[in-house]
């Protein structure tokens, strides 16, 4: 079985910290770097693009009960990342906008104006997250092998896992939601809270991400090797 989710989820992490932050800085009307911010959304989502298609075409998450995963890891990572990418190449082409002698308003009113349309893919893919997080919760998916470290402890608990991944799906669905709902009703205080939603969801990803390669190493020694490493 092949597994990066690991990296999809240190990278969704990032990407999802990144952007609220970026969001923020847009909305005070503080000063951008449009090519530092360029690079690091070229960066993450060219990521999350590949390895989200990757699996959404070629489903490389085995069996066993698994073939979820390669639902709802693939496909919003696959999404998430091309909206990425284009948040670079619109920082990238339009560096000017955000030079430091440029009018701050100007460029935040641009740039929102620019992203309203994308909203409409935002507000999809955060209806498509929510269903996930029902998903998780009603079938109780997620729980860890017995083989793999610290998650494996709880695998016998299904629905704390479960309940786990719906949140964190959850969190992530409600901030793609209230990007949309607040771009597209020019409801500019939504927008921070959409950015607050993304700040806890890409910080839990990102731990969450981190801790999968230890697990996940554990994991296959354990079962390479016959040992039973618990943490």
């Amino acid at each position: 079985m092949v597994v990066y989710n690991e990296l999809v989820a240190i990278t969704a992490g990032a990407g999802l910290l990144g952007f609220a932050w970026f969001l923020v800085h847009l909305i005070r009307g503080r000063h951008i770097d449009s090519e530092g911010w360029a690079g690091f959304f070229g960066v993450t989502g060219l990521i999350l693009l590949v390895l989200g298609l990757h699996t959404t075409v070629t489903w490389p998450f085995g069996g066993k009960g698994f073939e979820y995963a390669n639902i709802a890891f693939g496909q919003p990572a696959a999404g998430f990342g091309a909206l990425l990418l284009f948040a670079a190449v619109y920082l990238w082409r339009h560096r000017a906008l955000f030079d430091a002698d440029a009018d701050a308003d100007t460029a935040v009113e641009t740039a929102l104006r620019a992203l309203k349309p994308v909203s409409v893919f935002v507000g999809a893919l955060g209806l498509a997250m929510g269903v996930l997080a029902i998903s998780f919760v009603r079938f109780q998916l997620g729980a860890a092998p017995p083989e793999e470290p610290i998650s494996g402890r709880f695998g016998h608990l299904p629905l704390l896992e479960a309940l786990f991944l719906g949140g964190l799906w959850g969190i992530v669905a409600l901030g793609a939601l209230l990007f949309a709902v607040a771009q597209l009703t020019d409801g500019a205080a939504l927008l921070l809270w959409a950015a607050r939603a993304w700040f806890v969801g890409g910080t839990v990803f990102l731990l969450f991400g981190a801790m999968n390669f230890y697990t996940h190493i554990g994991m296959y020694y354990n079962i390479a090797h016959g040992t039973s490493y618990l943490w």
